[in-house]
């Protein structure tokens, strides 16, 4: 009987594992990353490869987890799918991200998730991701593939790579005589370590099935190479991607051959941004005139750069050094103050940072410390602006909801009603006065519990969202880009959701953004970990929402970047002012006024030129100050992101320019030394929002300021002189 038994416990465990594999996801999946070695801030894309076994439909959604060790970065749901037998990729873009690991990986979790259950998928998935202390750029290259790279392709794509046009890595640097030589000591600096500039540069081979449909998938490459057969295999609405991604301060370089398309010669066309000038006609044998002598063009597209090659030029080796040398300079944004340097080296000048770090020195000559200063100055790492702290500041709500004074002294009154009088003749009826030991505490409690209820109801409802959105315009007064810096402020734990369309959303630290003026009074939850992980759910970046576990008085800063601005523009005239008039007292007051007429008296204007010298010209057209003291302007505090504050650096107390200073014009050393603008990318900063060349004294910027309730507005506008839209040389 013993032997049945076991024999019968036998047979059932062997049947076990059937069932159970019976309950498995008829589905495989595998993942396959569009970029191995992607752009350090830039959105994440990727497909799932799935090989579907089932007889029927398989309906669900993809839920991926995204961490790195106990660090989360969110959870992403993607659409509903329906998948029947066979192979099928679904893509997915996911926000920026960043690790600090040696292999610049971050682990998925994956489930697909039907009507009846959750699938978890046993094994992780690696996604190559940027890292946080090193920075990574990307060239694209788009071609189709059909036959290998030439070796002329191959140079160009080998020189338009960042370490091509620096110096060595690390910097022959001799810190010790530098320090000598300016009457400085050595004192607490290790200036013996190697100066490494802590960069590189991937090249991303971008194929048909890669090619950029919408603007924000350009958002992963610093510059985008298209080759004459990548452009022959272009449709229009890859075109039209690539050139608002350019126009929003994008830098491409195409190749172009004899025979383009008309389509592909009005796409050429537009990249010259001059609606009354055609560069580039067919023939009536359908070939591309030109001339000769010219093989190469640069056009500044909006707030980006193009630069246009024949593909015989390449091919043949016919292009000089100069205009070899020219591309990489113009589409990497150099600074106009490396144009000599660069000319006679063919390489860009550390010395910006050598005299950074000097300055750095001085100033901080009468104290201890700061040990790494060298190698935090001369890296090209992000280096975070001291500034931000100020948006906080001017995002924060003035006043939030409350209970009301008169419904507090209501339940008092009632209460003190109650248990008074009201206790006493009741119980006095009833002859139950004996019994008021237990009345009066059920009566205490109950008013408690009416009162923790209404406050928690106006808590709920005290839910503050304020933005900052930032809309660019090019030098005829279009828009080219908007960037949205929403607050949420809460006055209770609760979920907020932020819909999104046709834009990437991602969540900054605002601790890693500066401490504002006053940010002492919002200092409760200001670990940047209690502020959860957001959940996106929906197609990234169509059409989709994110969730955000937000604590009591938490503040939490998210960017929203659109290539295609969302809000409705005014009808002021931007092209009715140029360079000339704002070079001039007269022109800039008579400026001010069509502003001041167009938006109001509370409009603030201010105006910044490039110098020669390398350091901004500012132009403030507004007389409502408080007080001009110290040689510093003082704002009201709705214009605070326009007033230079003392801010603390951990070891000493200094001044930083304004936040706007910051958002237009970055000064804080590292990159931006060499480099005025980067290209969009939608990470959790605000480095790609700056765009004047401080040393090129014919670059204007126009700043107009809005505030509002609940939206504070600026337009930027960039203008160029002589001419709007002047081919550079060196």
């Amino acid at each position: 009987m013993l032997r049945q038994l076991l024999i019968l416990i036998w047979l059932l465990c062997l049947s076990m594992p059937a069932a159970v594999h019976a309950q498995n996801l008829p589905m495989t999946v595998d993942l396959r990353q569009t970029s191995q070695s992607p752009k350090g801030d830039g959105p994440l894309t990727l497909v799932w490869q799935c090989s579907v076994a089932s007889t029927g439909l398989l309906e669900g959604y993809f839920l991926v987890t995204a961490h790195d060790g106990v660090q989360q970065f969110g959870q992403y749901r993607s659409n509903d799918v329906a998948l029947h037998a066979g192979f099928h990729e679904i893509p997915m873009m996911l926000p920026p991200m960043k690790v600090d690991n040696a292999f610049s990986n971050v682990s998925l979790q994956v489930s697909f998730v039907t009507a009846d259950r959750k699938y978890d998928l046993k094994n992780e998935f690696l996604l190559r991701v940027g890292r946080v202390y090193e920075r990574m750029f990307a060239v694209g290259f788009c071609d189709s593939f059909d036959t290998s790279l030439s070796q002329a392709e191959k140079r160009l794509l080998d020189e338009l790579k960042f370490e091509a046009i620096s110096p060595s890595d690390p910097l022959p640097v001799d810190l010790r005589q530098i320090l000598r030589k300016h009457g400085l000591d050595n004192r607490g600096y290790l200036t013996n370590r190697p100066l490494s500039l802590n960069m590189q540069t991937f090249s991303i081979y971008v194929g048909p099935a890669e090619f950029p449909q919408l603007p924000l998938d350009c958002h992963q490459y610093d510059i985008l190479l298209i080759t004459e057969q990548g452009l022959e295999a272009f449709e229009s609405r890859h075109l039209r991607a690539i050139l608002q991604w350019v126009r929003s301060g994008g830098s491409l370089c195409v190749l172009v051959g004899e025979n383009p398309k008309p389509s592909q010669v009005q796409f050429l066309n537009q990249l010259s941004d001059n609606v009354g000038s055609t560069p580039f006609v067919l023939n009536s044998a359908g070939k591309l005139e030109q001339d000769e002598a010219q093989t190469t063009w640069f056009f500044r597209t909006g707030w980006g750069r193009s630069v246009i090659v024949t593909a015989d030029a390449i091919a043949n080796d016919s292009l000089s050094e100069t205009q070899r040398r020219q591309i990489p300079f113009f589409l990497w944004k150099l600074r106009q103050s490396q144009q000599d340097y660069y000319a006679a080296n063919q390489r860009w000048d550390e010395q910006p940072l050598i005299n950074a770090y000097v300055d750095r020195v001085k100033q901080n000559h009468s104290r201890y410390g700061e040990a790494y200063t060298p190698a935090e100055m001369f890296n090209l790492n992000y280096h975070p602006v001291s500034t931000g702290g100020a948006v906080v500041s001017s995002l924060m709500p003035e006043h939030l909801r409350i209970v009301p004074a008169s419904l507090i002294m209501l339940i008092l009154l009632c209460y003190v009603t109650v248990i008074g009088p009201g206790e006493y003749y009741v119980l006095g009826r009833f002859n139950l006065r004996r019994f008021t030991w237990i009345t009066f505490p059920l009566i205490s409690v109950g008013f408690a519990v009416i009162a923790f209820l209404i406050s928690n109801f106006f808590m709920q409802t005290s839910h503050e969202r304020k933005s900052l959105v930032i809309i660019d315009l090019d030098s005829q007064g279009r828009p080219v880009k908007e960037n949205q810096i929403e607050l949420i402020f809460t006055g209770s734990y609760q979920d907020v959701e932020t819909p999104v369309k046709s834009g990437l959303l991602t969540s900054l630290n605002q601790l890693e953004l500066g401490m504002g003026e006053n940010y002492y009074r919002y200092s409760r939850g200001t670990d940047a970990a209690l502020v959860g992980p957001p959940y996106y759910a929906g197609s990234i970046p169509t059409q989709y929402s994110v969730f955000q576990r937000m604590p009591q008085w938490t503040p939490q800063l998210n960017r929203i970047v659109n290539n295609y601005p969302q809000s409705e523009q005014p009808s002021f005239n931007w092209a009715s002012f140029n360079t000339k008039q704002l070079a001039t007292v007269q022109g800039r007051e008579q400026l001010k006024k069509q502003i001041e007429a167009e938006f109001g008296n509370q409009a603030l204007v201010m105006i910044y030129n490039g110098t020669s010298a390398g350091k901004v010209a500012k132009y403030p057209m507004n007389h409502r100050l408080q007080h001009p003291s110290q040689n510093q302007t003082r704002y009201p505090s709705r214009y605070r992101l326009f007033n230079t504050e003392q801010y603390h650096n951990g070891i000493h107390n200094h001044v930083q320019q304004s936040f706007m200073d910051d958002l237009c014009v970055r000064n804080q050393g590292g990159l931006f030394q060499i480099v005025s603008q980067v290209s969009p990318s939608g990470g959790n900063n605000y480095e790609d929002l700056s765009i004047l060349d401080p040393s090129a004294p014919g670059q204007w910027l126009v700043v107009i300021f809005i505030p509002g309730q609940t939206q504070d507005t600026v337009y930027r506008q960039l203008l160029f002189s002589p001419s709007r839209q002047a081919v550079q040389a060196l």
